[in-house]
């Protein structure tokens, strides 16, 4: 019998958390059980590829908007049928609720990962967070030292461990197939160097900076944006407005992201907030050089040697950085920096090491 790992979050819609989850299983799987709870309910292959496999370990509890009391009870239950090693939960909904499920089952460890804490900045959050972080007392850590940093600033008692995010290095790997002839099996022009975005169309990534920076760069430059969201509208009409119809191109919601790193000749976000974002991480294992804006964790997810971070909401300062990323010569691969800092092995042998401090797993 392998020993059981159980992930709570939310839901499983698009996101960092939910890709965090995911990829946590899927390379845990060999040493371990791990199972993933969402709270709400949704069609999971509407969103993630490759999960067939996994079917009898993703579990969807049906919870609507408010507190609902049976789902500590179908927790509870849960916990006490597949008896985890530990419970891991993220974001204060899958705290609440799988904390204290773990809790009456007498789960023995807990761990909670704060993967963005701009949240804790409202009083009544940060107390409601304080109060349960001391009914369940959970192992706290925090996805990067930026968050670890606001963590320490808002709630000090907590001084949460640092376990940064990692890549499966085995999944996400450069391409062996010409560019040229990916660009051309994907529809797309082969004649142009392509930028490539991977987020929410949504206001906090800051697309419309992206954008007018876009405006800025030679005609030989594309821009592939990956992602669906409320914006998506008004991003097109920008590009209508700046008359880049030609060059900028959506791609909606990926399913399988090891398909569009090769794509692309650089990725970027250009956010208003992030926590440690994956995609660039992820990019980066593909070989692909980031460009980020200075927020939240991003310092942290890039190679310093091949990657660059600039100032936020200032498209000439990303157009410049962009050029710079497109037309340099470096020999050195950003995957080196994935390899070594950012490994998804690395990662969940820490974890493990949390609750197991007699236990030294070796993944390979």
């Amino acid at each position: 019998m392998k020993p059981v790992i159980v992930h709570v979050v939310q839901h499983l819609k698009p996101g960092g958390i939910e890709s965090f989850a995911l990829e946590f299983q899927r390379a845990a799987q060999p040493f371990f059980d791990v199972h993933i709870i969402s709270l709400e309910k949704q069609n999971v292959k509407c969103y993630w590829n490759n999960i067939d496999g996994f079917k009898a370990f993703i579990h969807m509890l049906d919870k609507k908007p408010g507190w609902q009391a049976n789902i500590f009870t179908q927790l509870k239950q849960f916990f006490i049928k597949v008896k985890p090693m530990y419970v891991h939960t993220h974001h204060i909904g899958p705290l609440i609720y799988g904390g204290i499920g773990a809790r009456l089952a007498n789960v023995p460890h807990i761990i909670h990962t704060e993967h963005d804490a701009w949240h804790l900045a409202d009083f009544k959050p940060r107390l409601l967070q304080k109060l349960i972080v001391t009914l369940v007392r959970p192992i706290y850590v925090a996805d990067a030292n930026f968050v670890a940093e606001q963590v320490n600033r808002l709630m000090p008692s907590l001084n949460p461990v640092v376990i940064t995010n990692g890549i499966d290095t085995n999944k996400f790997k450069p391409s062996t197939v010409n560019k040229q002839q990916l660009l051309k099996q994907a529809g797309l022009p082969t004649e142009l160097k392509f930028i490539g975005c991977a987020a929410r169309l949504e206001s906090v990534k800051a697309h419309d900076v992206l954008i007018n920076a876009m405006h800025n760069l030679p005609s030989n430059i594309g821009l592939l944006l990956a992602g669906t969201g409320s914006l998506k509208a008004q991003i097109a009409q920008q590009i209508i407005d700046l008359h880049l119809e030609k060059r900028v191109f959506f791609l909606g919601h990926v399913e399988d992201m090891t398909t569009f790193y090769p794509l692309i000749d650089v990725f970027c976000l250009s956010s208003n907030n992030e926590g440690l974002p994956l995609s660039p991480m992820e990019a980066q294992a593909c070989g692909v050089p980031v460009v980020l804006t200075d927020v939240g964790g991003c310092k942290e997810a890039v190679c310093s040697k091949t990657g660059l971070v600039v100032q936020p909401n200032n498209p000439a300062l990303l157009s410049q950085a962009l050029l710079s990323s497109l037309n340099q010569k470096n020999t050195l691969s950003p995957r080196v920096f994935i390899e070594n800092k950012r490994s998804i092995d690395k990662m969940i042998s820490q974890y493990v090491s949390l609750t197991q401090a007699d236990l030294r797993w070796k993944l390979c």
